[in-house]
Order: C-alpha cells, then sequence, then structure tokens
C-alpha cells in the first residue's frame, strides 16, 4: 500500500508528527532552562553589583580617612594649633578638661565652600596632646556620645587601622583620626572625625543604581538602606525574599563590635520575572512560525529531491538500454526510492554477469604490479616514497632489511616520526614541509641518519626527485638511499690515522732533526768562537752557518707544529687556538684575536683536532678571500655543548647557493664538522663579513643551528 504513496506525501507527513512532538518537548523544557538561565544571569548580576558596592564602601571609607589628612595639613590648623597650644590648653581653662563646642565652623576647619567638597561627616574632635578632647564641631545640635567624649580607647585601635567601624549605644559610628607634630617630632594635637552609618551615609557611598542596606539584630531586619523608598528601617529580611535575590558580608573586618551587622546588596526579582515570561511567549510564537517555515521549506526540498530521483531513474534506464542493452522492468509508479531501487536491482544483476571478466583483468593487473616490485625488491639500493604527509606509501625489501622491519611495519607510518633520529626530526621535517610546498629547492644528494627497529643508527646517503600529477602539482618524494655507515666510519678512521701520522712525523721532527740540528748549531758556535780566537777569516762563514741552522731549527718547529698543533691533553684546543691567533697577527699583519671568558675541556681527541682544523680553515679563508682588518676566535662551553665561532671584518662572504656549489675550504670545513657529528652555521654577518659558527657535543649528540649551510 505504501509503496504506492508519493515520497514527497510520505516525508511530509512524517515532518509534521516529529515537528508536533518536538515542539511539544520544546515547550515544556524551555521555560524551565529560561528560568535557569535568567537565575544565573541574576546570580552573577549580583557579585557584580555586590563586589562593585563593597568597592564604593570601601573607596568612601579610605576618602574620610583622607579629609582628616586633608584637614591637618592645612595652614590654618596648624596656626590654630600652635597658638591654642601655648595660650590656652596649657594654662588649663577654669574648669579642668573643659569641651569647647560650635555648630559654626570653627578657625581650624577648612572653609564652607571647601568642606562641602569632601567627604561628609558629623562630628569633628580636635583632642590635645595628653588624649583629652578640648574643642568639638558639630553639624547638628544634638551632642555626641560620651563614649566619643574619652577617646583613648578608640585612638589606640586607630593606630592599627585608617578607618573604624563600631557600634556605639546601638548607633553604628565610622571613625577615624590624624595627629599633628611639631618640631622634633613632638605630639602637637590629634583630629578625631565621627559620622553615624546611617542612611544618608549610605546614600553618599552608594550608587544611586544599587539597592545596599545594613542589616542587623538577632532577627535579621533593615538598619538603613540607600532606598528608603523600597527598603524601609524595620523591615525583615525574611519578608523580602520573595521579591529580592541579596547577598552580603560582615562588617567585622573594619573592626564593628557587633559581628551580626553586614553590608547586603539586592536586586529585585519581579522585572526579570517579567522578561522571562515576556521571552517565553515571544519564543513560543517563534517556534510556531519556525515549524510552519521548516514543513513549507522540508516540503519544497523533499519536492526537489523527488525529482532529481526522477531524473536519476531514467538516467538509469536510459544507461541499462542504451549502453548495456538491458530492458528495465517492474514498478513505475508511487514511491520514487522504491521505482530507483527495482532499475538498480535490474541493473546489479546484469553488473554482475561482468565481474567474471573484471577478476580476470585485475588479475593481469596483480601480475604485472608484482613484476613492477620484484625489479624494485632486487635493486641494491633502498626506495621509498612519501606523500605530502611524510607518510610511507612504499619500501622495497632493501629498505625493510636496512630498518629491519616487515613491509607491514613500515607502509602508512610517518617517515619522520618512527625512523629519524628525534636530535633532527623537527629540522628534516620542516625540510621536507618546505620542499612538498615548493617554497625551497630540493637537495639531490643529501646524508641523514635513520634509526632501526633496535634503535641502531645508520648514516644514509640519499638521490632525491619529487614527484607531480598530471597538472604538474608535487604530490610526494621519490628517494633511493645506499647505506653509507661503514663508508663514514672508515672514512673517520683514516682520518685519525693520518692525525697519527701527522702527530708521529712532526714529534719526529722536533725530537730528530730538531735535536739534530740543535747540536750542530752548538759545535758550529764552538768552531766559530775558536776560529775567532784564532784569528781565522773563516770565523764569519762559521757564524752565519749558525744562524742558518737556527732558521733551520725554526723552520722545523714551524713544520712540527703544522703538522700537529694541538697538544692532547685536556686545555689542548684553548692553547691550540691562542697559538693560531698569534701566528696569524705575526705572520699576516692582520689583528687577530682568541677569546675564552671560561675554560673549555674536551674529552673528544678526534674532536679537538676537527675543530682547530676548521677554525684553521676559516682564518686561512678569511686571509685569503675576506680581506679583513681584524678577526676573532670565540670559544665557550656549558655542560656536554661546546661553541666555536670565527667571525671576521671582510668583505663577507657570497650567498648561499655558490656557498653550496663552490669554495673547497667550505666543503672541507663542513666534512670536518660532519665526521664529529657537528653543526656548522656559514653566513654573512649582519654587520659585515662572515660569521661561521661551529657547535659540538661531546655526547656525540648533533646540535641543531638555524640555518645550517648544507656542503
Amino acid at each position: 500500500m505504501f509503496k504506492h504513496i508519493s515520497l514527497t506525501l510520505k516525508m511530509l507527513l512524517v515532518t509534521i508528527i516529529v515537528g508536533a512532538a518536538t515542539w511539544s518537548l520544546l515547550d515544556l523544557l524551555q521555560p524551565r532552562t529560561i528560568d535557569e538561565a535568567f537565575n544565573t544571569a541574576l546570580s552573577e548580576r549580583l557579585n557584580e553589583d555586590e563586589n562593585e558596592n563593597r568597592i564604593l564602601f570601601d573607596r568612601y571609607i579610605k576618602n574620610f580617612h583622607q579629609n582628616a589628612k586633608f584637614i591637618i595639613s592645612q595652614k590654618q590648623f596648624y596656626d590654630y594649633i600652635k597658638k591654642i597650644t601655648y595660650n590656652e590648653w596649657l594654662l588649663v581653662l577654669t574648669v579642668q578638661n573643659q569641651v569647647k563646642y560650635y555648630e559654626a565652623l570653627p578657625q581650624w576647619l577648612p572653609s564652607s565652600s571647601i568642606l562641602s567638597s569632601i567627604t561628609h561627616f558629623q562630628y569633628a574632635f580636635l583632642i590635645d596632646d595628653r588624649g583629652n578632647v578640648r574643642e568639638v564641631f558639630k553639624r547638628f545640635a544634638e551632642l555626641p556620645p560620651k563614649l566619643l567624649l574619652k577617646p583613648g580607647y578608640l585612638l589606640r585601635k586607630l593606630n592599627d587601622q585608617q578607618s573604624l567601624l563600631t557600634s556605639i549605644n546601638g548607633v553604628l559610628y565610622l571613625i577615624t583620626s590624624e595627629t599633628l607634630y611639631g618640631s622634633q617630632n613632638k605630639l602637637l594635637a590629634t583630629l578625631m572625625l565621627a559620622t553615624p552609618v546611617d542612611n544618608e551615609f549610605l546614600t553618599d557611598s552608594q550608587d544611586r543604581d544599587h539597592i545596599v542596606a545594613y542589616v542587623g539584630g538577632e532577627k535579621p531586619q533593615i538598619l538603613a538602606s540607600n532606598r528608603m523608598d523600597l527598603l524601609p528601617e524595620g523591615t525583615l529580611l525574611e519578608s523580602l525574599q520573595g521579591g529580592y535575590v541579596y547577598s552580603g558580608k560582615d562588617l567585622f573586618e573594619y573592626g564593628i563590635s557587633d559581628r551580626g551587622i553586614k553590608i547586603v546588596t539586592f536586586i529585585p526579582k519581579k522585572p526579570y520575572e517579567l522578561l522571562s515570561k515576556s521571552i517565553i511567549i515571544k519564543e513560543r510564537g517563534n517556534r510556531i512560525v519556525t515549524a510552519l517555515l521548516l514543513i513549507l521549506s522540508f516540503s519544497f526540498i523533499m519536492f526537489w529531491i523527488t525529482k532529481r530521483i526522477q531524473s536519476l531513474t531514467w538516467r538509469v534506464v536510459d544507461f541499462s538500454e542504451k549502453s548495456l542493452n538491458i530492458k528495465q522492468k517492474g514498478l513505475w509508479e508511487g514511491d520514487e526510492l522504491k521505482v530507483l531501487d527495482e532499475r538498480f536491482r535490474n541493473l546489479t544483476e546484469e553488473i554482475a554477469i561482468s565481474h567474471e571478466s573484471l577478476k580476470k583483468q585485475a588479475e593481469t593487473l596483480r601480475r604485472e604490479r608484482d613484476k613492477a616490485q620484484n625489479y624494485l625488491d632486487i635493486a641494491g639500493t633502498i626506495i621509498v616514497t612519501l606523500n605530502l604527509r611524510g607518510e610511507i606509501t612504499m619500501m622495497n625489501r632493501k629498505g625493510c632489511t636496512v630498518l629491519g622491519c616487515g613491509e607491514e611495519e613500515i607502509i602508512g607510518k610517518n617517515w619522520f616520526v618512527n625512523f629519524i633520529p628525534e636530535r633532527i626530526r623537527n629540522e628534516e621535517k620542516t625540510i621536507f614541509e618546505k620542499i612538498m610546498a615548493g617554497e625551497i629547492g630540493l637537495f639531490e644528494h643529501y646524508e641523514n641518519a635513520v634509526i632501526k627497529k633496535d634503535g641502531e643508527e645508520k648514516l644514509i646517503a640519499w638521490h632525491n626527485t619529487v614527484l607531480k600529477n598530471e597538472s604538474g602539482k608535487i604530490v610526494g618524494l621519490l628517494s633511493s638511499g645506499e647505506d653509507v655507515t661503514e663508508h663514514k666510519q672508515l672514512e673517520q678512521s683514516l682520518i685519525e690515522i693520518e692525525e697519527r701520522e701527522r702527530h708521529r712525523i712532526g714529534q719526529d721532527l722536533h725530537d730528530g732533526l730538531g735535536q739534530l740540528l740543535t747540536g750542530i748549531a752548538f759545535q758550529v758556535r764552538g768552531l766559530g768562537r775558536k776560529l775567532e780566537k784564532s784569528s781565522f777569516a773563516d770565523a764569519e762563514d762559521a757564524a752565519e752557518i749558525s744562524v742558518l741552522v737556527d732558521e733551520a731549527k725554526l723552520q722545523v718547529s714551524r713544520i712540527s707544529k703544522g703538522l700537529y698543533p694541538v697538544d692532547m691533553d685536556k686545555e689542548g684546543l684553548m692553547s691550540a687556538l691562542e697559538e693560531l691567533a698569534l701566528s696569524t697577527k705575526k705572520m699576516f699583519g692582520i689583528l687577530c684575536v682568541f677569546i675564552c671568558d671560561d675554560p673549555v675541556f674536551i674529552r673528544n681527541k678526534t674532536a679537538v683536532i676537527q675543530l682547530y682544523r676548521i677554525a684553521q680553515e676559516a682564518v686561512t679563508n678569511a686571509v685569503k678571500h675576506g680581506k679583513p682588518q681584524q678577526i676573532e676566535i670565540y670559544l665557550s662551553g656549558t655542560y656536554n655543548k661546546i661553541t666555536m665561532i670565527i667571525k671576521d671584518d671582510g668583505i663577507g662572504i657570497t650567498d648561499s647557493y655558490e656557498r653550496k656549489n663552490t669554495g673547497i675550504g667550505l666543503k672541507i670545513m663542513g666534512y670536518r664538522a660532519n665526521l664529529i657529528n657537528a653543526s656548522l652555521d656559514i653566513r654573512r654577518d649582519i654587520n659585515g663579513g662572515t660569521l661561521i659558527t661551529c657547535i659540538f657535543s661531546d655526547t656525540n649528540e648533533k646540535l641543531s643551528i638555524k640555518q645550517v649551510t648544507r656542503i
């Protein structure tokens, strides 16, 4: 029955049913969600207002204290105290400790225009150097509490605090004081300000947009508020729970004796509840409109999809009959998907018949692929291909053997993560990514270490080429590599043998021929003295022979030093580089200095020789090609890290391409650095000249330099 109903009509009915159920569920959940959101927003608003009110309260108290400091800093206050101290207070008035009251501004207070701009206070007490209240200014006729007229206890508490909140006769007062000192730090008088913390105080200290009150008592009630129209005195706190959310903090930290008094921030609930109901009603209407629009939109989409399905069905029929000569049969009207399913079923039955033919073709292709793989497997070099992500897509048998892994352990793995040593991994990966992006050219011949499955490292010499698609875009890298580990080890052994032979020959020249020439020199000098005593004319010839023998000794010493310039003790490199600087200055007249702030010791004897040869080659290149006025050789070292820098102020080196393709000296330096697994950087210095940096790890770990020159 249902297969004869159109797909559009089916989906329309389903949409209406699902939409109605969804709307009903949302209508139940949305009010709760909106209420929770408003409650959260209300709590956040309460926290913000509470913090802001507390800041305003703190600021008001701070300003209250600043008023006292401001008043005693006035000249008329100081002048009055000096005058009254010497004329009245010292003489003691008729009545002991008599208090003088002012309702108009006394001489020791600023003018009313100035006083009106500072924080309000109700009482100002002038206290003598013995702590007795002498004069009182009161804004109103009401006398101050007796406790304020005996301020000794309060002043002691004010020594530790700038201001004090305390309860006096059930009324909360804010009190602060400042003391005036004379010469030799003598106390002259103290000014104490006091004001009740009442509704007026709250109105002055708080933002009008906020509702703030003091709450206290055994049964918490409003003691004072800045909105008496909303929160009159005596209102019980529990009666406000339905109309307000509120939060408060105890004022005990300000020194108040009554721990039950709090400053409380209130926010009315009614505006939020009205807004919440308004949003719910509006959202309900929006959902109705949205549901209608979705039904219409979905109906249009289904109509369009149905037409596309019908078009696809006729294309299947047309392909079947014209290309495959398949006669379609079965259902033609009703559910469009059902009709399309019938057409595809007929098509797949015919396609299955061709499956055997395709299998035979696939078998032929597989044999061809295996043949090509055999060619790669019998090759004597490693052959590997990488995609743009650095993943291995092909590795021949030789490569698997060198890495000690099966093909299934290699294919699909990231080359850099799994088979490149960690010390050079980031550098190699960065270079590969730049080559794949076309940012730098390809290193056609390149050497680097790889890690076998058992952790052993092998040095591979690579020949590389990029792989491109039909549009010429780079899609990967094809590399063939040869294991040159033993070859490099043999080279290093030959270098070590060469250095040992140099040392032996130099030692033989120094100990053999040098000693022989020394003996000849002594004999010639002795012969010369004898001839001179006998007045023979040949005495001058003997002297000349002695000079020539000394010159021959010097030449033998220089040749010996050149063959093996570095002593094999732990300080050998430092002394050899210092000697290199001195000999360069002496031979070429160029200022050459060796700088080594702290001793540098190297355990690797081969590295000592190669580092010296690198420095020697760098200095020679600078003298020959750089035309410098000054050459500097720096040597420094931290734990297991040796840095050697050769810097000159000459004409500078050519660009990196020329350095890579010309200059046998630079290649020799790179070769020597590679032998000891050091990093070498050769570049033009930003201030002119050439800067050569070599970093060597005494633990045989290669250390990275940015933009390392590849020799």
